[in-house]
């Protein structure tokens, strides 16, 4: 068979896929996410207005914009701080995302609470009807189609209450602090035996993206470089101040990339044969870097993470017996890490 008759067949099935998905998406029936701070005669009454208009609601806790568990739109319904309103959100088709359309306001009534929260509710009842009728509209059609298996039962995530009542709440920016501190243990890559150090690192969040911090390694176990007879323990200290930027946010892990500056204290203590005679050895050098941080969440303040980097010490520094050069030491010098971190303070 010619690599031509493999293009046009692959093509062919590419297209019957297509079709496939696009009736497919058209036969998925109208789902509304329906979020409430608490439950009170006001949102009882709003949730049974989208339900007697036959669409299928999706409870949750927090309104999530990105994924909203597939929804088409959204009904949020705030009881305080007062006036009590409902916030509607439709799903744009060149984003995929949910976008604020409107909000309704209920006028404040006098009287018992719970029947001025009924009354409350019947004065948006007509507009919430106009706004959900497209939507209605197409559930109608789509009953003439052979009915689909009712989808699986979803667990909403939570978040505090300040994120529920922000204009665009995600999981992300609800579950992450303005505060980083994270300690791991790390691995230098250089010449001689494996070493360890300990890492440890602080980052201020600004913004949701960009964030600045400092980090400090201090060695464990230092590196032995050997020579003939000759041999030499070798340590390097590191600090310095570190820019990262949050590259890809999942509701499981983050990844994130880093650029740093450091100065790198680097001892060496010899153990040279006759003539020669023990002595330590310390010189300084500047250090610029390029990492990533691989961060699993564990909980919703603790994080795993996983991390490297790389860098070149300036200037060269070598590891020398009786003058004669026997290793280059930070020419790359690379790290891995793996510890546990910690969020705080509001996002």
């Amino acid at each position: 068979m010619s690599a031509g008759w493999l293009r046009r067949g692959f093509s062919c099935l590419v297209f019957l896929f297509a079709i496939g998905a696009s009736r497919w998406a058209s036969a998925e029936a109208a789902r509304v996410l329906f979020v409430s701070d608490e439950q009170t005669p006001f949102s009882a009454r709003i949730r049974a207005e989208i339900e007697a208009m036959g669409l299928q609601i999706v409870s949750a806790d927090v309104l999530d914009a990105d994924g909203a568990f597939g929804a088409n739109a959204a009904a949020h319904v705030i009881d305080s701080p007062p006036p009590r309103r409902v916030e509607l959100w439709l799903r744009q088709e060149t984003t995929g995302r949910l976008a604020l359309d409107r909000v309704l306001e209920a006028e404040q009534m006098e009287g018992e609470p719970s029947a001025a929260d009924a009354t409350s509710a019947v004065r948006v009842s007509e507009q919430l009807r106009a706004f959900f009728q497209p939507l209605r509209d197409r559930e109608s059609a789509i009953e003439l189609m052979p009915p689909r298996p009712p989808p699986p039962p979803l667990e909403p995530i939570r978040a505090p209450p300040s994120a529920a009542r922000a204009p665009v709440s995600t999981t992300t920016l609800a579950e992450e602090g303005r505060f980083f501190q994270e300690v791991a243990a790390a691995i230098p890559m250089q010449p001689g035996s494996l070493g360890s150090d300990l890492l440890l690192r602080a980052r201020l969040r600004f913004g949701s993206t960009y964030g600045l911090g400092v980090k400090l390694v201090l060695p464990v176990v230092s590196s032995t470089v050997s020579s003939g007879v000759n041999a030499a323990d070798v340590s390097a200290s590191l600090i310095g101040a570190e820019l990262s930027a949050l590259v890809v946010t999942t509701p499981f892990a983050t990844v994130r990339a880093h650029a740093a500056i450091s100065l790198l204290w680097l001892s060496a203590t010899g153990q040279a044969q006759a003539p020669y005679t023990d002595r330590v050895d310390r010189k300084l050098a500047a250090l610029p870097s390029l990492g990533s941080e691989l961060g699993f969440r564990l909980t919703k303040h603790w994080r795993l993470c996983l991390g490297g980097e790389i860098g070149v010490a300036l200037p060269k520094l070598e590891v020398a017996f009786a003058g004669q050069s026997v290793a280059t030491w930070g020419r790359p010098f690379a790290l891995f890490s793996a510890g546990v971190g910690v969020t705080w303070g509001k996002p």
